[in-house]
């Protein structure tokens, strides 16, 4: 029990012990710290009377960091609380004053503009603050010359960024984008006002960008140096920069490259450049001078093309129209024209048959009836016999047949009186022959078809009536004398000899249909080159190109046919005879 207590009783005597110990130690710390702490205060004092803001600010930092010893808490708070917008401050012209030495060592322009705009800032928040801010804000800045350094620095680097631009325009090298958007940053503080800014700059940006654009559009093309206008315009809106000068110089620009285009006649080129143009909605407005004069010569052109069509220069016309459709749409013309050509042009009529360019010759055309505008024929590439009739629907009907080798053509003509008469048309050419003076050929068309009905050489040939002929000296039947041919069976044949007429009395008329005979009548009235021959069961009527009166009359001529005008029980018929001879 002794052994107990003794153990008990020492291990008492080591926790005292230990416990001591903790205790002088952290009296020795504590005194350290009590030190150190009273000795950095009254040193951040001193720095604070030497006007020292910096340091004494850090020094009583290093006071209030120390938490472990309260010892003048207060008067510290109170310190700092004064000395860091001083400081603040301070660390801000340091810094200002760093900046401003590199960027005017760099020519650095860009750390230029944003520590002028970091000091305004700067200034602006002093100007805020109470009396006692903004004069220790004007005092450090003055200290530090920080307005004279400014304006020391913007006025080099105006001058260098003038000079750069100056020298652009002397060796045409135009890169000095960067130096304009840096000018036009500078404050206007440092020209005399905002007003004698604009000015100078815009001399200055005036002469650089007439030496550019002369540059551009003497050695570029047009479109490309109406790019390079296009993305001035641009770079100028982006900075802010009106640039009144620029859109009269580029329509003086335009419109001297344009007259040089019309001068040369080189509407095309014309054309494309003022289009060109007009895709710079920047500078192209239906109100620009340069808008008026395309718009002037456009329609001078176009007046030029109409005096084409006056002057029957249809070609022409449709060429000037198709260089102008690039600009306006001229199809409306353009067919206007095409229509009028094969209106009145048979050669053109022709052509645009053929589809193709054939030689042609023995060109003949008609007047059309019935729903044509226009007949045209003639011989292509001396072996086609070709005819066109131009419709009222503007389409064209073609008929074509080939001509046998080694006929000589001397003429082609369109006859209406030729053919079965319920053709559409016939032609009539005249050949050279071989026994006889001429040989003569007549074609029938029927729409796109064509058809020979009648080649015989013979001295002569006349239309006798319709669906007849009379050929001189024929060769074949009727030769020596005048022949009679007639349409028949879709064709011209010999019918007889004109070696008489047949005399016949009236009451036989019928039995000589479409034969030439003489008989005695009595003409009971006469209307214009008609005349009227009563009868018991209707009248003759009478035609033909010779003078009639009433009265006793022996009529030379031909029975063409009777026509029913009454039905039975009381017929009444219309005889009507052609008479080519009358005796009265």
């Amino acid at each position: 029990m002794t052994s107990s207590l003794y153990k008990q009783s020492g291990r008492s005597r080591n926790a005292a012990a230990l416990l001591f110990a903790f205790i002088l130690c952290l009296a020795a710390y504590k005194g350290y710290y009590a030190w150190q702490k009273t000795k950095l205060y009254d040193e951040a004092a001193a720095l604070q009377a030497a006007g020292e803001e910096l340091a004494a600010e850090a020094a009583y930092m290093r006071v209030q960091s120390i938490r472990s010893i309260d010892y003048k808490e207060n008067e510290t708070a109170a310190a700092l609380a004064v000395l860091q917008p001083v400081a603040q401050l301070q660390r801000f012209f340091a810094q200002l004053d760093e900046d401003l030495t590199a960027a005017v060592s760099a020519n650095d322009v860009a750390l230029l503009l944003s520590s002028y705009k970091a000091y305004q800032a700067q200034a602006a928040d002093a100007a805020a603050q109470d009396e006692a801010g903004q004069k220790r804000f004007a005092e450090i800045a003055a200290a530090r010359q920080a307005d004279k350094r400014f304006a020391d620095a913007f006025a080099g680097a105006k001058q260098k960024l003038i000079q750069s631009i100056e020298a652009d325009i002397g060796k045409k090298t135009f890169d000095s984008d960067n130096a304009i958007v840096l000018l036009l940053q500078l404050p206007a503080a440092f020209f005399p006002d905002e007003k004698a800014k604009n000015q100078q700059l815009n001399k200055l940006l005036d002469k650089y960008d007439q030496a550019r654009l002369d540059a551009a559009f003497k050695d570029k093309p047009f479109a490309d140096a109406l790019k390079d206008a296009v993305r001035i315009r641009k770079f100028y809106d982006t900075n802010g920069v009106e640039a009144a000068w620029l859109a009269p110089r580029l329509e003086a620009y335009a419109q001297s490259a344009l007259a040089k285009l019309l001068t040369k006649n080189d509407l095309k080129g014309f054309i494309d450049t003022a289009l060109v143009y007009q895709t710079a909605k920047e500078f192209s407005s239906p109100s620009s001078k340069v808008s008026s004069y395309v718009q002037t010569n456009i329609r001078k052109q176009f007046d030029r093309a109409e005096q084409l069509v006056a002057s029957k220069k249809f070609a022409d016309a449709i060429a000037l129209y198709n260089v102008l459709d690039k600009y306006q749409d001229t199809g409306k013309e353009v067919r206007g024209v095409e229509q009028l050509w094969l209106e009145s042009d048979p050669l053109q009529l022709l052509r645009k048959a053929a589809g193709n360019e054939p030689k042609l010759t023995h060109v003949a055309s008609a007047k059309g009836s019935g729903g044509v505008k226009l007949m045209a024929a003639g011989l292509a590439d001396e072996q086609t016999l070709l005819a066109a009739r131009l419709l009222q629907d503007q389409k064209i009907e073609t008929a074509q047949t080939g001509l046998e080798k080694g006929l000589t053509i001397k003429s082609i003509g369109w006859s209406e009186q030729l053919g079965s008469g319920k053709a559409d048309a016939a032609l009539l050419l005249e050949a050279a022959a071989k026994s006889r003076k001429t040989r003569y050929l007549v074609y029938e068309i029927k729409s796109t078809q064509m058809r020979k009905v009648l080649d015989v050489e013979a001295d002569k040939l006349e239309v006798d009536r319709d669906g007849a002929v009379i050929l001189d000296n024929p060769v074949g039947d009727g030769a020596g004398r005048k022949a009679y041919y007639e349409y028949r069976h879709n064709k011209y044949v010999f019918a007889k000899t004109n070696t008489d007429f047949t005399e016949i009395p009236l009451t036989e008329l019928t039995a000589h249909k479409n034969e030439k005979v003489r008989f005695p009548v009595t003409i009971t009235s006469v209307e214009d080159n008609k005349a009227i021959v009563q009868l018991s069961n209707g009248f003759i009527t009478l035609s033909g190109k010779v003078r009639f009166k009433t009265g006793p009359a022996v009529i030379t001529g031909i029975y063409t046919g009777l026509e029913e005008l009454k039905k039975p029980p009381s017929p009444t018929y219309e005889y009507k005879v052609t008479v080519t001879e009358i005796s009265q």
